[in-house]
């Protein structure tokens, strides 16, 4: 019976102590983007309410990074005034052992990560989307829409585009693939051309060769050009909007490209690295629960001051990982799913240490 209620009331605290540091955090994750929206406002004459709209689109991306940091935190906090009122002796004595003690705080994080994920793949791709949209049309609309390496592009035919490397220079672009999704078939046509080139409402292919499949997946006929012309019925600026990087696509989305692509014979280690980061981020709350927690059990005055100290420290031992392992998925140094996890596990692996040893005097 003690155990329940102390996990109601360990798991509320917590969660009343996170939303209140999910805003600050995010606030304060924020300040470089509102720099960037000022300095668009005075010199882009970017409309006010413009540049409003835009930074509000940014925070459910910015609150998906803030997650596991404000969970730690309001962990850390909670459990430092457990120990400033001498509650947790209590709770001690009344023969409940420091791990069972942190398994709410446990469950918590779980809740978060879960939280964290849904708002990455439902909320954050249309946000990030829209927002990319307004920066195309109020920030870079005095020079010509540009294509992008890396990002997948719609017409209004259901076809897509993916564009693997671009000369700045010249906008030529290499190595793209098309295909084209028909709505009685399961396999969609896949266009693979090694040059293309834009020219007003066409698209100019050169080397290519032109790919059909079978209900079954099986390759059906395969026909080699030297050029092609693909007609555009909608308007360069209509078309353009329409562009998704993995940030702006759901799991799903990207999950369903990268399969496309791979069939093509296109590398796809960095959409990978994307895919999997779309699990491994929001989950990151649980480690960062895992390993903080069990440092954050010191029973002294200070204990305030050391919760904020642990949260800082690992989250930026977290997040330089982050950047060092995601570098080495997209270099093709290491498999995408372990480029993306590897700061979760690294975190997992001395969180269950600590775990283990928490009890020992």
């Amino acid at each position: 019976m003690l155990t329940k209620v102390l996990d109601r009331y360990v798991m509320r605290e917590s969660a009343s102590g996170m939303f209140l540091w999910v805003g600050a955090v995010t606030i304060v994750m924020l300040v470089q983007v509102l720099f960037e929206l000022a300095e668009f406002f005075v010199n882009e004459q970017v409309p006010l309410l413009i540049a409003v709209e835009i930074l509000l689109l940014y925070i459910p991306a910015q609150m998906v990074m803030t997650f596991p940091i404000s969970a730690l935190l309001a962990a850390e906090l909670n459990l430092g005034r457990l120990s400033r009122d001498s509650e947790l002796v209590a709770i001690e004595a009344s023969g409940v052992s420091l791990k069972r003690f942190l398994w709410p705080y446990v469950v918590f994080s779980l809740l978060v990560a879960l939280g964290s994920f849904a708002l990455n793949d439902l909320v954050v791709p249309e946000t990030n989307h829209r927002a990319q949209v307004l920066l195309r049309e109020y920030v870079y609309k005095k020079t010509p829409p540009k294509i992008q390496q890396n990002v997948f592009f719609r017409d209004s035919e259901d076809r897509y585009f993916y564009v693997n490397e671009l000369d700045n220079r010249t906008w030529e672009m290499r190595r793209v693939i098309i295909y084209e999704m028909g709505k009685s078939r399961a396999f969609p046509d896949v266009i693979v051309a090694q040059k293309a080139r834009w020219l007003e409402d066409q698209w100019l292919l050169e080397d290519g060769v032109l790919s059909r499949y079978s209900e079954e997946g099986r390759l059906e006929e395969e026909v080699a050009f030297t050029q092609m012309t693909i007609d555009m019925k909608e308007e360069l600026k209509e078309f353009f909007e329409k562009q998704r990087s993995p940030e702006e696509m759901s799991f799903r989305e990207l999950r369903q490209q990268i399969a496309i692509l791979r069939k093509a014979g296109s590398s796809t280690q960095k959409l990978e690295v994307a895919y999997h980061l779309k699990f491994a981020l929001p989950f990151s709350a649980l480690m960062f629960i895992l390993m903080g927690m069990p440092l954050g059990l010191q029973r002294r005055k200070d204990s305030k001051t050391l919760g904020v100290i642990v949260t800082v420290i690992l989250a930026f031992v977290y997040y330089i990982l982050l950047s060092v392992f995601r570098s080495l998925g997209r270099g093709e140094i290491m498999v995408p799913w372990l480029a993306a996890w590897m700061p979760d596990i690294i975190f997992g692996i001395f969180g269950f240490v600590l775990y283990l040893i928490v009890d020992r005097k």
